[in-house]
């Protein structure tokens, strides 16, 4: 029972409070977003859409939409704060005319990569963890999300040996 998180809570499964306990170790993440945004002058939903994009290769209004999992017309007022901000600009794209990519300025490439560095600071909970565990633990979720075991991730040539 964790009490302390849900009052009365009891687990019916040890899926159920590893989820539980993954859910509480985001308790501040709306706070570290809020805080993040609020630092490079933008509303969260922006400053996550900033974040979303690459810089490298520049992508479309509907294709971030489905980065965010969200309509299209949800995008069009975070993309032109992004853009009044001088961090993306709207540009042709080389493929199709008819449709204009989102290009992130040096200066979002500059304020993106402030707010991922803040955003994935690890939780202290993750970090007072052994690298050997902060590993298994890595694993096991990459397993969770990708449907794919550990080794076959590795195999792939995606394991980051940091932890």
């Amino acid at each position: 029972m964790s009490d302390s998180f849900v009052p009365g809570l009891r687990y019916s499964s040890g899926a159920q409070e590893l989820w539980a306990l993954l859910v509480e170790t985001f308790a501040n993440w709306e706070e570290r977003i809020n805080a993040a945004a609020s630092d490079a002058a933008l509303s969260p939903v922006s400053a996550w859409a900033l974040v979303q994009l690459d810089p490298d290769h520049p992508m479309s209004q509907k294709a971030l939409a489905e980065r965010l999992k969200c309509n299209p017309s949800t995008v069009v007022d975070p993309t032109d704060r992004l853009e009044e901000a001088g961090l993306v600009a709207r540009k042709p794209n080389s493929s199709d005319r008819r449709v204009n990519v989102l290009v992130v300025t040096p200066k979002g490439a500059r304020v993106r990569d402030l707010l991922v560095e803040r955003l994935f600071e690890p939780p202290a909970a993750f970090r007072r963890l052994p690298a050997k565990e902060q590993a298994r633990f890595r694993d096991v979720m990459r397993e969770a999300v990708s449907g794919e075991k550990p080794a076959q991730t590795a195999r792939r040539g995606r394991t980051d040996r940091r932890t």
